[in-house]
Parts: C-alpha cells; structure tokens; sequence
C-alpha cells in the first residue's frame, strides 16, 4: 500500500501549481456549489514562486521517508498559493502518518475543490481511501453551556462552539479543552475506537468577581487611656485578654530538681553519720584506718555538693517558672494592655550570695 501510495503522489507532484477557484465547481451530483462570501486574492508572483519552491522540498523529503517534514512543507505551498492538487498529497502524507481523521478530511476537500477537472481513476482511486478511512476513524460531538467557546483536542485548535458537525478524531485517547474569557475552562478526557461516536458536554461556568461598592472604608476612632473608642451604634468594647498558659514543663522540672535535692541530702546525711561513727569509739573498739576515714569524709562531702547543686538548682527553675507563671501575657497587637492585677514585670538576677527578684505591679 505505502509503495502505490508513494507513486501516486510522484505523479500527483508532477502537475502544475493552479489556483484554486472553488465558485467554479460543480459536485459530483450537478447541484450548483453555493457561492463563496469573498472571492479568494490571486497569490503574488513571489507567493507563487515560494509555494513552487516548498512543492518540491516536499517532494525530496517524502522521497527520503521524511513524512513529517513533507506534509509541513506541502501545508506552507498550499496556503501560498492554493491548489487542490496539493490537497492530494497532504492527504497522502496523512495517510502514511496513519493520521487517519485528517487524510479523510483532505480527501473529502480534494474531490469537492477539484470537481470536474479530477481525473475519474484518481476520483475512483480517493472514493476508495475515502470508504476505507471511514472505518478507521471516531465522531465526537462537542457541546458547550455557552456559545463561541474555544475548542482544542489534544492542544490543537479546532474551532469555536457550537459545532454543525461531529469532528473526527483517530483511535485511541484525547483530551478536550474548552476556554472562554471570563469563565472557568472545562475539560475532558476519552478513549475512543473505531466507528466510535462520542457526546462530550463540557460546562464553563462564569468568574465570579467581587462586587464593587464604589465608598471608601472608614476608618474606625482609635482608642485613647481616657476616651474609649465609639461607632455610631455605640461604645467599642475592647477584646478580651489572652487567656494566660501554665508553663507545666518548668514546674516539672523544678520538681524533679527538688526530688534530688531531697534524695541527695538524705545520702550526704547518712554518709556523715557514718563519719561520726567511725570517729566515735567505744571501749576495746578497734580504731578504723585513716584511709576508711578519707572515704568517709570524702563521700560525705560529694553527697552534700551534689545535693547544694540540686538545690540551687531547684531554686532557680522555680523563680523563673514562677516569672512566666505571674507574667501577663502580651496583648493582641493595636490594643492597650489590659489591667489584670498580676505582675506587669519581674526582674531575674542571680549572685554569689544568691539570687535577686525584683518587679512591678
């Protein structure tokens, strides 16, 4: 199929570059072809020349295989300067590319742009691909909720809404995409097979714009220490204060601290009575050594430094648990701060001799 396909394009490349006059055509039937809106401009001397130049690199490169690069340079020629021969050839290119929909299309556009002036073989030959592609195409019909909305299938534009006529597409999956300017774009994705005939209805509804009232915002009395802030309906009420939070964690903690403080004076005090002890002596005691009398003292000692530590320690956590525990919290920003009777500040200093709190009311 691909090697007769290829020869008759040859032959079909081989004609000359006519303009094409569509109002001149008759179809096959013998009804007259309604007359066209505008009479098409004649192509300039150089689109001519242009055109010619694009017909025969097409033709060098479906020669080569290059089916993709041909049916570009065959589609440029065409819109230079239009020839229905040329259609021919698109549509062959379709073919190979088994683009299927769109060598149909070209067919069908060849034999009504020809008329009378195509060969009957050729018109004989085309009828035939024609019935055969009918076979290996699908119909979709595309609605909109509203008119002249843009289409795409597969990102290629195919017209705007409504549709007089279901459009073909090839076997297999497609999305379709509908825009509007000022409504939300709708989309929708099919798989079809052949002789498939799908109805897609897609729904672009309108962007809502927020409304306008067209008077500038009034800006509210700020609220002084003597004059509270009014409305015209009456006094503003200041928000209520945040709710104050519990630092749990560091009373935890100071807790924890105290427990060891507890349990490691209890050792230090245990370890110095056994000091005292061994220095005590009753009446035909043997007297201890003086290294168990180092060990004691020394153990003694550690006990009682690890429990000061624990102690200080201790302390420490708890006054600064205690500075966030009475310390009002901060008030919502643009608003004064409310009068609650807890400590506005306290002051956190720690020295050899001990640690220092001072603060206000």
């Amino acid at each position: 199929m691909k090697k007769s396909r290829r020869i008759a394009l040859a032959v079909a490349l081989s004609l000359p570059v006519i303009p094409l006059v569509v109002s001149a055509q008759q179809p096959a039937g013998g009804a007259p072809t309604p007359a066209p809106a505008e009479k098409q401009a004649e192509p300039t001397k150089e689109a001519k020349e242009e055109a010619s130049r694009r017909f025969k690199r097409g033709i060098e490169l479906f020669g080569e295989g290059d089916y993709r690069a041909a049916l570009v340079e065959f589609r440029r020629a065409n819109e230079l300067a239009p020839n229905y021969n040329v259609l021919y050839n698109i549509g062959n290119v379709y073919f190979q590319l088994q683009d299927y929909a769109n060598a149909l299309i070209s067919f069908e556009k060849y034999l009504a742009a020809g008329g009378a002036n195509i060969d009957p073989k050729r018109r004989a030959d085309v009828e035939k691909d024609i019935e055969k592609l009918r076979t290996r195409v699908a119909r979709v019909e595309i609605t909109t909720s509203v008119p002249d909305a843009d289409v795409t299938i597969d990102d290629v534009p195919v017209g705007k809404t409504p549709f007089a006529k279901p459009i073909l597409v090839n076997p297999g999956r497609h999305r379709i995409v509908a825009t509007k300017e000022g409504r939300t774009s709708a989309s929708k994705l099919i798989e079809v097979a052949s002789f498939d005939s799908e109805r897609v209805t897609l729904d672009l509804a309108e962007i809502t714009k927020p409304t306008e009232t067209g008077t500038a915002p009034t800006a509210l009395p700020t609220a002084t220490a003597t004059t509270p802030a009014t409305t015209s309906t009456g006094p503003v009420t200041p928000p209520p204060p945040p709710p104050k939070s519990i630092p749990w964690a560091g009373w935890g903690v100071t807790g924890a601290l105290a427990v060891g403080a507890i349990a490691t004076g209890a050792l230090a005090l245990s370890k110095n009575s056994e000091l005292a002890d061994l220095r005590t002596l009753e009446a035909g005691e043997t007297p201890p050594t003086k290294q168990a009398l180092e060990d004691a003292a020394s153990s003694t000692g550690t006990m009682a430094l690890v429990s000061d530590i624990f102690t200080g320690a201790a302390v420490v956590a708890g006054v600064v648990t205690l500075v966030f525990t009475l310390r009002d919290p901060a008030p919502p920003a643009g608003t004064a701060p409310a009068k609650t009777g807890f400590v506005k500040r306290l002051d956190l200093g720690v020295s050899p001799t001990g640690v220092n709190i001072s603060g206000s009311f």
